[in-house]
């Protein structure tokens, strides 16, 4: 009966120690993942320049350097998937002289792996004539350390 006892109170003691252990590694873990908090003001800057480099490869008429800033398997939701049909629709849209857009970021969100961007944004045809404004909402996913676009979704103002 002893024998018995012993064997409870020894599990016993190795349960709670196991518990008190793994709780010391797990607020050892958070604070190494709060350290780890990133800068959103510099990300920030860095989304610009692909902000500016986007509109730039729209007024110059380059629908392929435009989709080379999307990832192979994003998506323009719902429905233009894959970046060849990227491609494809930035050429229609520079086909209909739609060449100038002016993007500004209201909100970000993330790390420094992946971002959503919440902005407003202008596209206009080559002569300035304002086509649409509205707002959207971009995805940004690091591929071999640059920025590009892993899901974007553009909300049109509505016309009164």
């Amino acid at each position: 009966m002893e024998k018995t006892n012993f064997t409870k109170i020894l599990l016993l003691t190795f349960l709670i120690t196991s518990i008190f252990i793994t709780s010391c590694d797990r607020n050892a873990n958070e604070k190494s993942v709060e350290s780890k908090q990133v800068d959103l003001s510099v990300l920030g800057k860095e989304i610009n320049i692909q902000l500016r480099e986007f509109e730039r490869h729209l007024q110059n008429g380059d629908s392929i350097a435009l989709g080379s800033m999307y990832m192979d398997d994003a998506k323009i939701m719902p429905s233009v998937v894959g970046r060849d049909n990227i491609v494809k629709n930035f050429g229609g849209m520079i086909r209909h002289d739609i060449t100038g857009a002016s993007f500004n970021t209201i909100g970000l969100w993330g790390n420094d792996q992946l971002l959503v961007e919440e902005g407003t944004g202008i596209w206009s045809l080559e002569n300035g004539q304002v086509v649409e404004q509205g707002t959207y909402l971009v995805v940004w996913k690091k591929d071999n350390g640059n920025w590009k676009i892993f899901r974007d979704i553009w909300f049109p103002e509505k016309k009164e």
